[in-house]
């Protein structure tokens, strides 16, 4: 039995089936037979859960009906027409953000799933976007937080920790903007949350296809990282290793790499390469068992075990986020962050307060 046969082992019988109608699907191979034992409704919330109900409301539908009940292509169909409307309404908020865009000559690039979802999927509700993330030029911040502002957003300002994280290009999100049940969130970098990887506007601009549309390796390598930050911190979105199957399709493997090694992320982007391709069914990939523990938990909902942790705590992967010199900076200012960076997320209290309410929060979460 190889490595991808023991993590099918490992699930229950609902998130088997999952795993086995999306990689029939996506491989292009006959949909797998219907267990016994399923329990449909915890079918239907683990493709809620998942967002792959969209596009499971019409995979289902190549299965003789009588073996299914009506209520489970009922409850998926309704799914599924939230998430167009969803998706039509976060499309539409785009072409407006567009439309600013070439009315006042600023760069915009949408990321991740506003631009994957008319380019990688066959209907617009088989892939389903929370918001909005869109990359912009720094310099132009103030400039779009004011447009927004006469367009009826509503826009809040993320603080870094410190001075000393803007300046040694620890990037964040700047700005999010807010409206009508939207969220837009302007990126002026793509970090992947390791510091050593940073993809600079500028380099990306020199590589653009078009103002408003990044080159479909520079924008794989960024659902690369972003997918690879999530699951390095135990949480990962598995709609996203659809998005990376579907785009490694598409893409040049020698340009890949080439722009990989540029970009000191070759790693980072092999990795979650390998995971997208080993939970689609490719049995000669070989992934680390922290990464199949978190596969693991987020389909069948678990929580973090003590094993999973202690595989998390000697995974052999971590980048120092700066030099040595400015390791005592950085680690300073991450223990006692600035005040207005806790007043954004810990309310408007002392600073004292407000630092322990961070603290207490962050051993909650753990």
């Amino acid at each position: 039995m190889n490595k991808r046969e023991q993590f099918e082992d490992t699930l229950d019988v609902e998130a088997r089936f999952l795993v086995g109608i999306l990689c029939a699907h996506v491989r292009q191979e006959a949909l797998p037979v219907i267990p016994e034992r399923l329990i449909w409704q915890k079918f239907i919330q683990l493709c809620y859960a998942t967002h792959y109900a969209g596009i499971i409301s019409d995979l289902i539908r190549a299965y003789d009906s009588t073996k299914i009940p009506e209520e489970v292509f009922q409850q998926l169909k309704s799914y599924q027409l939230r998430v167009l409307t969803s998706n039509e309404r976060l499309l539409h908020q785009y072409a407006s953000l567009k439309q600013i865009a070439n009315e006042q000559q600023l760069t915009l690039y949408p990321l991740k799933g506003i631009t994957l979802m008319p380019h990688l999927y066959e209907r617009p509700y088989h892939r389903h976007i929370s918001d909005i993330d869109v990359l912009i030029d720094n310099k132009d911040l103030l400039k779009w937080e004011n447009l927004l502002k006469t367009q009826g957003f509503d826009i809040k300002r993320r603080h870094a920790k410190s001075r000393f994280h803007e300046q040694m290009n620890l990037k964040y999100d700047p700005l999010q903007a807010f409206k009508q049940q939207t969220v837009v969130d302007f990126h002026v970098s793509l970090n992947s949350g390791f510091h050593q990887i940073d993809l600079p506007i500028a380099s990306l601009m020199e590589n653009h296809e078009t103002s408003h549309e990044l080159n479909p390796i520079d924008q794989f390598i960024f659902v690369c990282l972003h997918a690879y930050k999530h699951l390095y911190y135990g949480q990962l979105n598995v709609l996203h290793l659809m998005d990376i199957f579907l785009m490694n399709k598409q893409i040049s493997t020698s340009e890949l790499w080439t722009r990989c090694e540029h970009f000191k992320c070759t790693k980072e982007v092999q990795e979650a390469l390998d995971l997208s391709l080993f939970f689609f069914g490719d049995s000669s990939k070989q992934i680390p068992n922290w990464q199949a523990f978190v596969l693991q938990k987020e389909l069948m909902a678990l929580p973090l075990t003590m094993r999973m942790r202690q595989l998390f705590f000697y995974r052999k992967h971590l980048r120092i986020p700066v030099s040595w010199k400015n390791l005592p900076s950085y680690l300073w200012f991450q223990v006692f962050p600035s005040a207005a960076y806790l007043r954004q997320s810990d309310g408007k209290s002392s600073y004292v307060v407000n630092w322990w309410s961070r603290c207490i929060r962050l051993i909650l979460n753990r």
